[in-house]
């Protein structure tokens, strides 16, 4: 029965059955079509606003920081280097005061002890030319990265810090170079000059990291700056195929297969790595 027949001569005509909370029950069609629709992230919805004080003038500072626990693990690059999906978190892995100066690896920072304190404040806080202050960018760029590591690589030198250390400084300078080409392949506007810059910058700190690293496995005591002696040797191992120097890497690679502290998953890639190597050779 139409519970609103006779509206007609108004105007309204009244089909179906009349249910006054229709308006008020969901669509199904509107409903499924909202959950289809994508969520697109980006890299600020993982980042967070944080502040730490720094252990050498005692000032507190706001830092940008990863959200860490919802980042999506990508396949890593040939010498171990993280990717995660949406967010390039090597950007935000060092902590920079903006008040004396003192940088440092996120993970080394609030590591230092009284003598190397005096050190930095001695031989490294005298120059600092503090920035005109600023409010933080959303989202750390790459050349903003860069620059506060080579301050951070500046004072892992004037505090005396480890060869690894040092070494891991460069590393990072390296990968976030190698980023900076990724993004840049293909792109026909792309200043050659800078181009050619970046290319400059990764080659060089990425010398200096292996030839770093290679020192610090032959002089120090594992772990090296947080890393594992067997994460580092199997990442020298491929830095060395890098500079085509197979004799090193075959050496590396050698050790990591016959000591009983490697894991299976790691002895499996370095015979992959161990036979990629014998290929090159052979393809000479």
């Amino acid at each position: 029965m139409n519970l609103l027949s006779g509206m007609e001569k108004f105007g309204f005509s009244m089909d179906g059955e009349l249910d006054i909370l229709a308006d008020d029950k969901p669509k199904k069609d509107a409903a499924q079509k909202t959950a289809a629709a994508p969520v697109v992230k980006t890299e600020k919805d993982f980042i967070i606003d944080k502040k730490v004080r720094c252990p050498v003038c005692d000032k507190d500072f706001p830092i940008k920081a990863v959200l860490a626990t919802k980042l999506k693990r990508l396949e890593p690059d040939f010498d171990l280097r993280p990717n995660y999906e949406h967010v390039d978190k090597c950007k935000y892995d060092f902590m920079s005061c903006p008040n004396c100066g003192y940088s440092a690896l996120d993970t080394t920072f609030a590591k230092i002890d009284t003598a190397r304190v005096k050190l930095i404040r001695a031989e490294f806080c005298p120059s600092f030319k503090p920035q005109k202050e600023t409010a933080l960018p959303e989202t750390y760029s790459y050349e903003y990265s860069i620059e506060k590591f080579k301050l951070a690589l500046i004072c892992t030198m004037k505090k005396r810090a480890k060869m690894s250390e040092k070494a891991y400084v460069c590393l990072k300078i390296a990968w976030l170079r190698r980023a900076q080409l990724k993004e840049l392949e293909g792109n026909k506007d792309a200043d050659s000059k800078i181009v050619d810059m970046i290319q400059k910058e990764y080659e060089g700190f990425y010398s200096q990291a292996y030839e770093g690293f290679m020192k610090a496995v032959s002089s120090e005591t594992p772990p090296y700056c947080g890393m594992a002696s067997e994460a580092v040797e199997y990442m020298l191992a491929n830095m060395s195929v890098h500079y085509k120097k197979y004799d090193a890497a075959m050496k590396l690679i050698a050790r990591l297969i016959q000591s009983p502290s490697t894991s299976r998953k790691l002895k499996d890639k370095c015979l992959e790595l161990k036979e990629d190597i014998v290929a090159k050779q052979g393809a000479k």
